[in-house]
């Protein structure tokens, strides 16, 4: 299994550290990225977690997928390679 997960469906008002302090509960993060709107300045609505284990990632997973996190139902799930 990959260590990175694609986490979509965030509230607008989703920070980064947000975001750590919910998926750090799982585990160690590597690294964290939440997509902006060039003109905006706005985030996006997703993020990618990457963890330094498999098993932190799986465990995220299963834990926070459909789980709210700022009033919004969150979407987890292993992220794809860009093609």
């Amino acid at each position: 299994m990959n260590t990175k997960l694609y986490v979509g469906n965030l509230s607008f008002n989703t920070t980064e550290s947000g975001i750590r302090e919910t998926f750090g509960a799982f585990g160690e993060i590597t690294d964290t990225y939440v997509a902006m709107d060039r003109e905006t300045g706005r985030p996006r609505g997703f993020a990618f977690v990457t963890f330094s284990k498999a098993e932190e990632a799986q465990a995220a997973i299963e834990k926070l997928n459909g789980s709210d996190l700022d009033g919004r139902a969150l979407k987890v799930n292993e992220a794809k390679p860009r093609e």
